[in-house]
């Protein structure tokens, strides 16, 4: 985690709770003198990675208990020349091996064959059984021009905590 917290979150999260941090970053944005360039492209890639959260976290371990470990959580942070996004959130353990081949995959891509894979995903018309067409993780690399990072701590024999961040140039 960077030296400057602009937003932080631990709890339930939900569509709403979404529009909420969404505002919060607005002016969490204001107050930390981001350009209108780094907002837009970090909005960009908090609405990916908190709905991916919305649709594919296990939430039921998550109490409401804002304190409880096994509930969403999310920052972003700074310094001088870096802005990241990070977030965690509990995943079934079959989970792990295709987050990670999907990342991986993203992440091995030069910036000409990330648009091509984006191209091809957007197009071939194949969705998750939760609606997903898989174009978050593309999305927010070719946004913030860098490598997604991700760890997985196995937590028991049926979960593991993940955790996603993001970091761009501001």
């Amino acid at each position: 985690m960077l030296s400057k917290s602009i937003l932080t979150y631990q709890g339930p999260l939900s569509f709403s709770t979404i529009d909420s941090l969404l505002s919060e970053f607005k002016l969490a944005a204001e107050d930390h003198d981001l350009s209108f360039k780094t907002y837009k492209k970090m909005i960009s890639i908090m609405i990916e990675a908190l709905e991916n959260i919305t649709k594919y976290s296990e939430p039921f371990l998550c109490n409401g208990d804002k304190n409880s470990k096994f509930c969403p959580s999310f920052t972003i942070s700074c310094n001088d020349s870096v802005i990241e996004m990070e977030a965690t959130n509990l995943v079934k353990n079959g989970e792990v091996k295709p987050l990670r081949s999907r990342i991986d995959n993203v992440n091995s891509q030069d910036t000409e064959a990330l648009r091509e894979l984006y191209k091809t995903t957007i197009t071939n018309g194949e969705f998750t059984a939760k609606g997903g067409a898989g174009l978050g993780f593309i999305e927010m690399a070719k946004t913030a021009g860098s490598k997604l990072e991700y760890a997985f701590k196995n937590l028991s024999k049926e979960y593991s905590i993940y955790t996603f961040r993001v970091s761009m140039n501001k």
